[in-house]
């Protein structure tokens, strides 16, 4: 058995496909397009079609198409890239449950596992 001591992920994690339609995705009042990577119960990868600062703290909100209350995410870690077709500024980040959410006992992948365009794959 191989340890990947670098690999800072606390939960078993789900490959994430499809779009997030009628999902907001806002940081304040900016909202942003998300392209989803993987998902945890407690945390979700994503790609946002935006560059940010690498030392600026902040939460991203999802709003849910529903009457659902959003649930807040903590930014944990991102690097910023560039599309390579379109060579438009991007952010992959690692977004984690805000302890509140925790506390609610909110689960991503209850959550998010009946979106009709989503679909959780094999582990990542």
């Amino acid at each position: 058995m191989t340890i990947n001591w670098n690999d800072k992920r606390r939960e078993f994690r789900f490959q994430l496909k499809g779009s997030f339609d009628g999902f907001k995705f806002a940081i304040g009042t900016h909202n942003f397009a998300v392209e989803p990577i993987d998902i945890s119960r407690s945390g979700l990868g994503v790609i946002v079609d935006t560059h940010l600062t690498p030392d600026e703290e902040f939460d991203l909100k999802i709003h849910f198409p529903d009457e659902r209350p959003p649930v807040t995410l903590h930014v944990r870690f991102r690097t910023s890239e560039r599309d390579a077709y379109s060579m438009n500024a991007r952010t992959r980040c690692g977004l984690e449950l805000s302890d509140k959410d925790k506390r609610r006992g909110i689960d991503l992948i209850a959550l998010l596992s009946g979106t009709p365009k989503l679909r959780l794959l094999c582990a990542s």
